[in-house]
């Protein structure tokens, strides 16, 4: 199917934006901010080795089914970030010389889209800025509607705009945060950490010491104020490196370790730096610590509870899909399950 064929006659496709409108869901907000300038990789990924196979295992098997008898296969990926997942989508579709597969790649941020859009062998999903609640495709337009860790973000209607789009003879599945799991669990520690560091408010002792050495050393505060702002400084620094060093292993950790280090190295060779590169650096270091942390608390906000996943099955059965008992994605037997598996088909 060409990819014009996939959208409604007054919604044509356009590149930059496809049925997107400035009304987001406010949990998505953060990811925007995330995505906008980012390169591709792993930071964002807040697993280890062995979620990853997992996750890999997983997807790798449901492509594996739903492409197997079909000769051209058309995919969309909900929230697709990056595009880890339609990229393995198109591996597995190359694995598979008789298939076909025609891939598109929605999200709300335009620069994680431009990443999905990244050809894998004779696959080139087409990327699709839209706000997942308000789909701008047609009815029945894909065999197979996918999505990790994603809808949830845009609210129960995603799920119904995802149920909306799968053609007779369809599927949609989707792995979702699920409350009380390890993902949930890690994100909330993430979160305290990072709330922890705001907390201490070292950029702001750091914007002071940028201010008032300067003017100390021009004479014109005391050198007993100059003193009392290093001090301030340096106890915000231990405070953040304990703090830190608590903290489990992972992307967080390591960024608030290097922010410790900047600024450390930044207020021992303060002659060496305008004080207003200083300044606006220290704001964008505010802002990006508050984005991190917004996404953390965001993550444990849309942890679906199993009573709040079965409103959205019952939803998807009242507009005529068929779907899965629901089931968790674990590690291992015991183990917190890392999502919920919500699948469903449409008969046809």
């Amino acid at each position: 199917m060409h990819p014009a064929a996939l959208f409604p006659a007054d919604r044509p496709p356009s590149i930059p934006r496809m049925g997107h409108s400035s009304k987001t869901h406010p949990e998505s907000e953060a990811w925007q901010q995330f995505w906008t300038g980012r390169a591709r990789g792993g930071e964002h990924q807040f697993r280890d080795p062995e979620m990853a196979r997992l996750l890999q295992r997983h997807w790798t098997k449901v492509f594996t089914e739903s492409f197997n008898g079909r000769q051209d296969v058309d995919l969309v990926d909900l929230a697709c970030g990056e595009g880890e997942v339609l990229a393995l989508a198109a591996e597995t579709a190359v694995a598979l010389p008789a298939t076909r597969l025609q891939a598109v790649g929605t999200d709300v941020a335009w620069d994680a889209v431009a990443l999905a859009a990244q050809p894998v062998g004779d696959v080139r999903p087409v990327p699709a800025v839209a706000d997942c609640a308000r789909l701008p495709f047609s009815d029945e337009s894909f065999d197979l509607a996918v999505s990790q860790y994603g809808l949830e973000y845009a609210g129960a209607e995603a799920f119904l705009e995802a149920g909306r789009i799968v053609k007779p003879g369809g599927r949609f599945h989707a792995l979702v945060h699920v409350k009380g799991g390890a993902v949930e669990v890690s994100c909330q520690e993430v979160a305290d950490l990072l709330g922890a560091v705001i907390e201490i408010a070292l950029l702001d002792r750091m914007s002071d010491f940028i201010v008032t050495i300067p003017r100390a050393v021009s004479g014109e505060v005391s050198g007993e104020e100059a003193q009392s702002c290093a001090d301030a400084l340096r106890l915000a620094l231990e405070s953040v490196a304990r703090v830190t060093g608590g903290a489990a292993p992972g992307p967080a950790r390591d960024h608030v370790a290097r922010l410790v280090q900047d600024c450390q190295s930044a207020a021992g060779r303060l002659g060496a730096y305008r004080t207003e590169d200083l300044q606006v650096w220290i704001e964008g270091q505010k802002a990006e610590l508050a984005a991190f942390e917004h996404r953390m608390t965001s993550m444990v906000r849309v942890a679906q509870s199993e009573e709040r996943l079965r409103d959205v099955v019952e939803n998807l059965k009242a507009v005529g899909l068929e779907v899965s008992a629901l089931e968790t994605l674990a590690i291992e037997a015991g183990a917190p399950p890392l999502a919920w598996v919500l699948d469903a088909r449409r008969s046809g």
